[in-house]
């Protein structure tokens, strides 16, 4: 596999509720973000993501640039010496969205749902009601009994 470090990866909220991005292109800038954070780039081959996720070279190619057009990461070659061919290729998250890691969510992820239909002030009612109905029958029926 690859010779990453990688024991696992943190999703941002910021990037996991992204509409403009695929879930592959969540994960590949996720990794990118994670092996970013001291150097504010990082080196990273077509081949070692393809590894990572088990696709084409070609499918990471082309995330990989649909990350730089829409505005997520940079891409940096360094070609060798007296040469066209590249040497290494540097992936820098665009400054908006590299801090993700420090940043904490504004508002609690609750706020966005509806309550659960088990709330219990929303019963309280019914409680009583049925409560109310199990007396009024267990007396008629003592009350037969009685007769």
């Amino acid at each position: 596999m690859s010779n990453l470090n990688l024991k696992g990866i943190w999703i941002p909220i910021e990037i996991l509720t992204a509409e403009k991005l695929s879930d592959k292109e969540k994960i590949i800038y996720s990794i990118i973000l994670y092996l970013s954070k001291q150097n504010s780039y990082c080196y990273l081959t077509n081949k070692t993501i393809s590894e990572l996720l088990n696709i084409s070279i070609t499918q990471v190619s082309k995330l990989v640039n649909s990350l730089k057009d829409k505005k997520y990461i940079d891409i940096e070659l360094i070609y060798k010496e007296n040469s066209k061919q590249v040497e290494m290729r540097k992936l820098i998250p665009i400054s908006k969205n590299k801090n993700t890691y420090l940043t904490k969510v504004k508002y609690p992820l609750q706020q966005n749902f509806n309550p659960p239909i088990e709330d219990k002030t929303l019963f309280k009612a019914d409680r009583k009601q049925k409560t109310s109905r199990r007396k009024n029958k267990a007396v008629t029926r003592t009350r037969r009994k009685r007769r």
